[in-house]
């Protein structure tokens, strides 16, 4: 790693990393939004939109054009201390990723009304916070814990100040900030070092906004005295509630312990909150715990989502979990196996350059030196259960901490202060009393494929550049396997088969996955139903011995199954939250009609309360019969060993007496003339989709539609840069071609206050008019594939994609080696494709439009 700064002060930290051909560029600015002065509030997140808005040298949308035209992906972060803008592209284009940020952050032009516009557009990311329960609940909690330190402001600001920014505040704070010494340049992936601090030194220039850099004084918090309690009701399904204690900041002695606190108690399904409030009490839909370590000092927060009333029940019980750590020492395998998770992180994260760049940045701008890393993973080693024990009790004060509640109208009530505090109180004293007495041959890509002596196909692939091994075993089915009475059976199989086994209890699963810091779980989707598996290299042949357990015999127990069906029922119910899932829930079912693609994965909420434990094991015999099963292997393994592992364990299973084969569906049709869904919903934000029956995996159209979708979305796309930059109409309009085994759909999307449907409505059918009437530009047709090629390389960085990608490949019957195949066919779509794909699809007389809007 090289380190050095520059003499117009700016710090350049660059990490030659040769396994992928990609590279991650990224300018950290040392301001967030706890810099802002309070008639500021926002100013900073603005930023982070505007400096992508035009420079001297680049016109409105032509930062984002140029990147996607490069192939690769453009965007940015604010925080409470920092604004980062980053790039990961290809490496051959470096060039153009440092002259763009160069460019961005020292010669955005600010533009007034360019400004008007983007001030709208964040106007409506507030909205959409606004209708996100999760978001709100967030916002309540740091208002409750910060009374005057700067962090009980939302990064994205209010309504009102955001209102009221002018360009001369835009720029005065920009020039208060944006100077090279107030910077740090992050290069990480198959550079030269050199070379990268040579461009830097001829793309950033001495002089920048020169002057005296603001002192960052940011008020100090006092030390909080008591209870504090904010209590909301909105229109929503399921109870968010938080609850939090001042913490330390990231260079705190105290940190690494606080980190494993917060990791056995709430990380993973082993996690004492999750196995205790969810598992075995059935009191939450979800449980976590976090410690939030920025540059001054943050919150240890725990939370839950809670469906139905038991709402203080869980909150006593949150409480009790939680405060149990200032009494009682965590058990020795539970410690290291909460320190194994954070130090398995810091191996996880070296699979992406963007992953490495950003914790490079991270810990030099908030520890304030790259090397503070390495002496925070050799602190977390170092913890002992009477760290965790006695930063529970240093911190975690019974006596002072906030709480904030987000309640369904239907509960309003509940959870008031005097409750909170009178339960506070209960549990600390039942604490308290508790506690007074004593307690072979290589293919394509390097690829081993052989049959396993039941016919399943196995694919193993070695790569020894991180020391971990995925597994993904698939099987055609999902959603396509069901009907409209059992819609819903693969994802509640897909869960169960993890749950218990003919061998292992579900609690041994999770124990020891946990444990080794790896992961199995079910996957069901449209097309295919199947098992994931991860861990380290060191633990990969047990981790595979309860993979397979969880693949071949599964016990399906009643209390199991009634367990995730619970979860499953929940989840359907807090989709309804979801404004835009039920936009796209509407229009598959408007689209789709008797097929099963018309049907949501999860199911409804009367076809899972109907499915029996005798469908759930048919199903699961059928679906994931062994010799349908392709198994794909990719990680540090030994080839050879590998196989011969799965042949002894899954080559010897064979068809279960019970498994019936899967019947496909008819394929869809068209619709024969225009279909509308509408749903009413009392909401700030409105959604709309315009869709068509769009092309199956193994029609070559599916090409041209996807660089149609590129052309029509993206930052650099015609309906972003028409439909949100030039029109303010929406946050979010994007574009869609989703395949399958049968026909997808193509469709466009935008969310938009209810007030300007229909203008939007009219700017997304005059885009589709376009591409009828007119072929894609050359430059627009080399950005979109330049872009779809560069964005496959990037998603396939880990061993888990690569693993998924080649077995559901070869199940599908494309050849495991189809994605090494994609960017030439991208890369050979005509504009004149384009044009006679778009006129067989975009049928306005067949189109679906689905919106979801008040009344």
């Amino acid at each position: 790693m090289l380190e050095t700064t520059l003499k117009n002060g700016l710090r350049v930290i660059v990490e030659e990393n040769h396994a992928s051909k990609v590279v991650a560029a990224q300018v950290w600015v040392r301001v967030g939004s706890a810099d802002e002065r309070p008639e500021e509030a926002g100013i900073a997140h603005v930023h982070e939109h505007m400096l992508f808005k035009g420079t001297e040298r680049r016109k409105v949308g032509e930062i984002a054009a140029d990147v996607e035209a490069a192939g690769g992906d453009i965007n940015a972060w604010t925080s409470f201390d920092q604004t980062v803008y980053h790039v990961t592209i290809a490496s051959r284009e470096l060039p153009v990723a440092l002259d763009i940020l160069a460019d961005a952050v020292q010669h955005s032009s600010f533009d007034s009304d360019e400004l008007g516009r983007e001030l709208e557009v964040v106007l409506e990311e507030l909205r959409r916070g606004n209708d996100t329960p999760s978001r709100v609940a967030s916002e309540m909690l740091f208002r409750a814990a910060y009374d005057a330190h700067p962090y009980f402001r939302p990064v994205i600001g209010y309504v009102d100040t955001v209102k009221s920014f002018t360009r001369s505040m835009i720029v005065d704070f920009y020039k208060r900030w944006y100077q090279p010494r107030n910077m740090c340049l992050v290069v990480v992936g198959d550079v030269s070092a050199d070379d990268v601090v040579a461009r830097a030194e001829k793309l950033f220039e001495s002089d920048r906004n020169a002057g005296a850099l603001p002192d960052r004084v940011r008020a100090k918090e006092p030390v909080q005295a008591g209870l504090r309690s904010v209590v909301k009701s909105q229109d929503i399904q399921e109870t968010h509630l938080g609850v939090a204690w001042h913490g330390t900041n990231l260079a705190d002695e105290d940190t690494p312990a606080l980190d494993v606190l917060s990791i056995l108690l709430g990380t993973g399904e082993s996690s004492r909150l999750f196995r205790r409030l969810k598992r075995e009490r059935e009191l939450v839909n979800d449980c976590y715990a976090y410690s939030y370590t920025p540059q001054d000092p943050g919150l240890l927060v725990v939370g839950a989502q809670i469906h139905g009333e038991k709402i203080e029940e869980a909150f006593t019980a949150l409480l009790e979990e939680t405060w149990r750590l200032c009494y009682e020492e965590p058990e020795r395998a539970e410690l290291d196996k909460a320190k194994t998770i954070i130090l398995s992180d810091a191996v996880y994260q070296k699979e992406t350059v963007q992953g490495i760049a950003r914790k490079i940045g991270y810990f030099e701008l908030v520890a304030g030196s790259v090397a503070f890393e390495d002496l925070y993973y050799a602190k977390v080693k170092e913890v002992t259960p009477e760290d965790v024990k006695r930063v529970a009790k240093k911190y975690l004060r019974p006596e002072a901490f906030s709480v904030a509640t987000l309640l369904p109208t239907a509960h309003e009530g509940q959870m008031t202060e005097a409750k909170v505090q009178a339960i506070a109180k209960a549990v600390h004293a039942k604490l308290e009393a508790e506690h007074e007495r004593p307690r072979f041959t290589l293919g394509a890509l390097q690829v081993a494929k052989t049959k396993l002596s039941n016919g399943a196909t196995l694919l193993v692939r070695e790569d020894r550049g991180v020391p971990i091994v995925s597994i993904r075993a698939a099987a055609t089915g999902g959603l396509l396997a069901e009907q409209p009475s059992d819609n819903g059976i693969s994802q509640l199989v897909g869960e169960l088969v993890c749950r218990g086994t003919e061998k292992y209890s579900a609690e041994q699963i999770i124990e020891e996955t946990d444990a080794m810091a790896g992961g199995i779980s079910g996957q069901a989707g449209r097309n295919s139903l199947g098992l994931r598996g991860e861990f380290l290299r060191d633990s990969w042949e047990r981790g595979f011995e309860l993979f397979s357990s969880c693949l071949l015999e599964p016990a399906f127990p009643v209390l199991e199954i009634e367990k995730e069906r619970k979860n499953q029922l929940e989840d359907i119910a807090a989709r309804q939250d979801n404004l835009s899932a039920i936009a796209f829930d509407r229009f598959a079912e408007a689209l789709y009609g008797q097929h099963p693609y018309a049907m949501p994965t999860q199911g409804t909420a009367e076809s899972v309360k109907g499915l029996t434990r005798e469908q759930l094991v048919s199903a699961f015999h059928s679906q994931l019969a062994p010799d349908r099963l392709t198994i794909s292997v990719v990680g540090a393994v030994d080839v050879d060993r590998t196989i011969k592992l799965i042949e002894s364990r899954i080559g010897t299973r064979q068809r279960h007496v019970d498994a019936r084969t899967i019947v496909r569906p008819a394929v869809p049709v068209a619709p024969t003339a225009p279909k509308d869904a509408h749903y009413a919903k009392e909401k700030e934000q409105a959604h709309l989709v315009l869709g068509f029956l769009g092309v199956a995996m193994n029609d070559e159209r599916r090409y041209a539609l996807e660089v149609l979708s590129s052309v029509l979305g993206g930052q650099s796309g015609r309906l972003f840069l028409e439909l949100r930059d030039k029109q303010s109409l929406a946050y979010s309009v994007s574009a869609f071609s989703l395949d399958g085994l049968d026909p997808g759909y193509f469709a466009v999307y935008i969310g938009t206050s209810n007030d300007k449907v229909d203008t939007a409505e009219r700017g997304m059918r005059a885009e589709l008019e376009k591409i009828l009437e007119t072929e894609v530009t050359a430059p627009e047709l080399s950005r979109a594939q330049r872009y779809l090629i560069g964005a496959h390389e990037i998603s396939l960085q880990r061993m888990s994609a690569r693993a998924a990608t080649m077995a559901l490949n070869e199940c599908y019957g494309f050849g495991y080696d189809a994605h090494a195949r994609y960017a030439d066919r991208i890369a050979g779509v005509t504009s004149q494709q384009i044009r006679e794909v778009a006129r067989q699809i975009i049928r306005f007389d067949r189109v679906v439009r689905s919106v979801v809007a008040a009344r």
